[in-house]
This record gives C-alpha cells, structure tokens and sequence, in this order.
C-alpha cells in the first residue's frame, strides 16, 4: 500500500523514499492508466496519454525501471540514471528518439517488493552523446500532487 495518496482536492508532498506495490497502483493515484504492449505492462505511462491531457505535461512520463532486468542494464545512483540496453541494436534508436525530444520522467525504481519514488530525471544530452547511454539527471527529489514544480520547472526550461 502506498504511504500517500494524491487527491483532487489536497495537494501532498512527493518526496523520496514514497512507494507503491505495482505500476498500475502508482500510474491510478496519477490518474494515468499503464502502457501496455499486447497485455504485457510496460515501466511507463504518459501524461499526455491522460484523460484530460494537461498541455504542460505532455512530455512527463511516470517511470518505473527495475533494479533487476533481463532488457536493460541500468546503473542507479540518488542523482544520475544510466540506461543501456542489453541488445546494443536498440540503442542507437533509442539514443536518437530521446536526443531529438524533450522529456522528464517521475521514477519510481523498484527493488525488492516495491517501486519507491527516487526523483525526478531528464536527459543529460552532453553525456548521453560523449558516453553512447541515455544519462538521467535527477533536477527535483520531491513534488506536490498538482505537479506544479513539475509544470514550473518545464516553464524554466522553455524560456532559456
């Protein structure tokens, strides 16, 4: 069970260490439903995918990697997310669609029996590009329900 749960109409803190049990619990107090390929759930849902898309959040994706995965080899510190793949033929496609967009991700990490809230990440493109890795670096560790640092901080980002 999850130790908050995000309302319409109070706006709780979202800080490091909160968790949840499975993605489709996590992806619900969003008000988000999973991704799915087939049946199979993926570690993502996206906000623009919404019900009632919010415009500022079009490129924020709720993020749920795996400590312990067969696709990804993925190095995990508090403030930087590496993420490779395993089959390195996908990974020039996937370094070319995230250098050519704009994305934060709210990640949820899971080890052990729960997906804990690590923080917030976007793309280092300079060290994406210098090392061939898709490089995260975690710019928020805590956010309120309404998401607005998210959406402040996305504004910050438009106008640099």
């Amino acid at each position: 069970m999850p130790n908050y749960k995000p309302t319409n109409s109070v706006s709780y803190d979202i800080v490091v260490g909160n968790n949840f049990k499975t993605i489709a619990e996590g992806c619900a107090a969003f008000g988000l439903k999973p991704d799915k390929r087939g049946w199979i759930i993926i570690a993502g849902a996206r906000f623009e995918n919404a019900s009632k898309p919010d415009a500022d959040l079009e490129n924020v994706t709720l993020w749920f990697p795996n400590a312990k995965n067969n696709h990804w080899n993925n190095t995990f510190n508090k403030d930087v997310i590496i993420e490779t793949p395993k089959d390195m033929t996908k990974n020039q496609k996937q370094l070319n669609k995230f250098l050519k967009t704009y994305e934060l991700r709210i990640t949820f990490l899971k080890d052990n029996d729960n997906y804990e809230f690590v923080g917030v990440y976007e793309l280092d493109k300079d060290e994406t590009k210098r090392l061939n890795k898709c490089v995260w670096r975690r710019v928020l560790s805590a956010f309120s329900s309404d998401l607005h640092e998210i959406k402040d901080y996305i504004n910050q980002i438009r106008t640099i």
